[in-house]
């Protein structure tokens, strides 16, 4: 039987980056395929970087054709124009991430 990836990747993440119930509390949420990050981990784009190379690495996904600015909404300086039209922002579910993993590279954008 092959390596149960939708298993390892959701534990990984509950072990390295647990979502508490509530913030004063420490129970923490069930990660689901379902989770976005932007929604449910709330993460910041440089945090979401930051866990997205974390899992790249772990599970040996080949991403050099992840684009963020799909995903994440990024600061501009006050004295950058923003790109307009302003961009559509895509769920980046741990489901893209599981399926990712399973055939070792990243397969959206």
């Amino acid at each position: 039987m092959g390596r149960d990836y939708e298993t390892d990747v959701i534990g990984y993440i509950m072990e390295r980056y647990p979502v508490r119930k509530k913030w004063y509390k420490p129970e923490v949420k069930q990660v689901t395929k379902e989770w976005t990050l932007l929604d449910d981990f709330q993460f910041v784009p440089e945090d979401a970087h930051d866990f997205l190379s974390d899992l790249f690495g772990h599970f040996d996904i080949e991403h050099s054709n992840f684009d963020g600015r799909n995903y994440f909404e990024y600061e501009y300086p006050f004295w950058q124009k923003r790109p307009s039209p302003e961009p559509t922002l895509k769920p980046l579910t741990v489901a893209m991430i599981i399926e990712s993993a399973k055939a070792g590279r990243w397969l959206y954008d």
